[in-house]
């Protein structure tokens, strides 16, 4: 019995730290749960893009701002141009899942959501 309850701990603090860790900076899409984590950009116009970021659950809003403007900031040099202007920023969290863990006699409740930043950007 003691193995097991060894066993089944080793297993849930890998998990855990594994979620931890949160998705680093990359192109939203793939597969899996990681496929909905990343960013996505597409042109509104001459110039102008729609970027937006994805964090995962565990990404802090300052994280996805950070990577938000980051993919600004590349997509507009990959244009051939040095520099950018906002307009209309926009941040929005999304309940993406509830779980309800029973240990023995204990209910352990968890509500995640993700962050999404987006931005329209003109490449200057």
């Amino acid at each position: 019995m003691k193995k097991n309850i060894l066993g089944i701990l080793t297993v849930l603090a890998v998990l855990t730290g594994c979620g931890a860790a949160g998705i680093e900076y990359k192109k939203y899409g793939g597969s899996g749960w990681a496929s909905k984590v990343g960013y996505s950009d597409f042109n509104i116009g001459s110039n102008r893009y729609k970027v937006s970021y994805t964090g995962s659950v565990n990404d802090d809003t300052n994280k996805v701002m950070k990577y938000t403007y980051k993919r600004a900031k590349e997509l507009c040099a990959e244009q051939g141009f040095n520099d950018y202007a906002i307009s209309n920023v926009d941040m929005s969290n999304k309940g993406t899942s509830s779980t309800t863990q029973s240990f023995g006699n204990q209910q352990f409740s968890d509500n995640k959501s993700q962050s999404t930043y987006s931005l329209d950007v003109e490449c200057k």
